[in-house]
């Protein structure tokens, strides 16, 4: 028998393969929520950086179905002007767009609260917190002021957040500005899926954090060292 080549699908894994048989018993809704998973990563790159936007602008949201209506826009804005100067974009945009509709209402509502209590405590947005060039990351939304830290995180995705995450943010804020966790106030806090978690972390949590931040940056020194 000659087999059809699919010489196009070479190496591509599709999204419902026999290699993972589970979605057999999936129903519509699991279905469509699997669908969907393709787009959640993009789309929380979007509205993250709608948000950080909003937050450097001091522009609060007034509701859910204007904060809909400016995401969407921005998506479209930012494509188009893409789509001029390399090639077509605006599908894309517009499958972005599409499936913006099917999150849940509950993101929407938290990515309210998170851009304006932001804009509220005056922080900072997509603020990069360093300790060497293999352990730094990028912050939400940050503020330090009257020895005060406050570090917000904005989930969208569908999988659980953990307060460890923003505790690693704390240690390396304190390292990198050369502060004892002992002498400030903390505040952490994950927006996800209409919860606010809130976390005031002591500096014996975050004091073995740093230590291990130390302890794993000379490890990695020294293999780099070795790499010439």
């Amino acid at each position: 028998m000659i087999f059809n080549e699919h010489s196009d699908l070479k190496g591509q894994h599709a999204l419902f393969s026999p290699s993972s048989s589970a979605w057999l018993r999936y129903d519509s809704e699991k279905v469509a929520d699997r669908i969907l998973s393709q787009y959640r990563a993009p789309l929380g790159t979007e509205i993250h950086e709608y948000a950080a936007i909003q937050i450097e602008l001091g522009q609060k949201v007034s509701s859910v179905k204007h904060l809909k209506q400016s995401i969407s826009s921005a998506i479209y804005i930012k494509y188009l002007n893409m789509d001029r100067e390399y090639e077509s974009y605006i599908p894309y945009a517009m499958k972005l767009i599409k499936f913006l509709g099917f999150l849940q209402e509950e993101i929407f509502e938290t990515v309210k609260q998170y851009i304006n209590d932001a804009i509220g405590y005056k922080m900072t947005a997509e603020q990069v917190i360093y300790y060497s060039d293999e352990i730094f990351g990028t912050t939400d939304a940050v503020a330090f002021r009257n020895n005060f830290l406050r570090i917000h995180d904005l989930k969208t995705g569908a999988f659980p957040a953990h307060m460890e995450q923003l505790e690693v943010y704390a240690a390396l804020f304190c390292m990198e500005y050369k502060i004892k966790p002992g002498d400030i106030g903390m505040e952490l806090r994950l927006y996800q899926t209409g919860d606010i978690i809130v976390h005031n972390p002591t500096a014996e949590d975050i004091l073995p954090i740093m230590d291990q931040i130390v302890t794993i940056g000379r490890t990695a020194k020294e293999i780099k060292e070795l790499e010439g």
